[in-house]
């Protein structure tokens, strides 16, 4: 089969668009990508529209027998039904919030002109449906023998950092780390410049996925706290990407996250500040037992969660 992935930039080396070409050639398919905002033209109205038309010629030319668009929030009304009309299938795979509440960015607007939905968050299932009916449940996954391969091997970690968290640095982050100020961190991310120098000092910007490999594979414990607003708490791309990479997870997204991982043998859940504390220092301490869990995960993402797990649950439903 022919597919056309489309996703928000292919220069970014090992990205979502990435692994999903790497899992459909893996399957047999013949992939080629398309960048939907390549070169930043997407930010105006004039040249975005020039990136829709390509989008449409990029498909019915070559031709594609089906396209999967990852977000797709700048993509404009009719674009997609113009590639459908041709006798493209054309599916939609969001691993963001997508009726514009975090963000109005966000906001997929184009929604009822694909074949089909999916969605990383059961929670919008059924809001979506009420759109397009043919929306499907398929959360995020990870490549431990590519993106999310370990850049260190577990049997031979020293472990320099005690904590490791990459991501925005949201209010209930910041909380998290600051009684570990001072200590052997590894932070990186947006807005860690708005939290104490002392963090400020040693967080990095955004990293590459190699680079935040790295990054969990020299922390004893990494965290993944939920993110802008609590009730978007769900086991989120980060979820399966640590583990994935053999390190070992303590989260507080309980949504769902037993649909996935054992709790307390392959991943670490806690309820609130106070306990996770006590989890953090408590694995912080007990190198065997963590290493027990971060095999444990690491496994279940080789058996059930990889890249190529979603991929094939995408096709089977078209």
């Amino acid at each position: 089969m022919r597919v056309i992935v489309v996703d928000s930039s292919f220069a970014r080396q090992n990205g979502t668009g990435h692994q999903i070409v790497n899992a459909l050639n893996s399957l047999g398919h013949e992939v080629r990508p398309f960048s939907y905002r390549k070169w930043h033209l997407n930010l105006m109205s004039l040249t975005n529209s020039f990136l829709n038309i390509q989008l449409v010629r990029a498909a019915t030319n070559w031709p594609a027998d089906l396209i999967i668009v990852i977000k797709g929030e700048t993509i404009n009304l009719g674009t997609i039904s113009k590639i459908t009309k041709s006798g493209i299938k054309a599916v939609n795979w969001n691993i963001d919030e997508p009726f514009g509440v975090l963000d109005k960015c966000n906001k997929i607007s184009n929604m009822d002109e694909y074949d089909s939905l999916f969605i990383y968050d059961l929670q919008y299932v059924e809001p979506m449906k009420q759109i397009n009916p043919k929306t499907y449940y398929l959360p995020a996954g990870a490549e431990p023998d590519d993106a999310h391969k370990e850049v260190i091997p577990l049997e031979q970690r020293q472990f320099p950092a005690d904590l490791c968290l990459v991501g925005t640095a949201y209010d209930n982050r910041k909380r998290l780390i600051e009684p570990y100020a001072g200590r052997s961190l590894r932070l990186a991310g947006a807005k860690w410049d708005t939290a104490s120098h002392e963090l400020a000092k040693i967080a990095l910007p955004l990293v590459t996925p190699k680079e935040m490999i790295r990054l969990f594979n020299e922390s004893k414990v990494v965290i993944n706290p939920y993110g802008q607003r609590k009730e978007f708490i769900v086991p989120n791309p980060r979820t399966f990407e640590i583990p994935a990479s053999r390190s070992f997870q303590l989260t507080d997204m309980p949504r769902d996250v037993d649909r996935f991982f054992k709790e307390g043998k392959e991943i670490l859940v806690y309820k609130d500040e106070k306990e996770f504390k006590e989890l953090a220092d408590y694995y912080i301490e007990n190198d065997e037992e963590r290493n027990k869990i971060a095999q444990a995960g690491y496994d279940r993402v080789v058996k059930e969660h990889t890249m190529t797990h979603r991929v094939r649950e995408l096709l089977r439903h078209i």
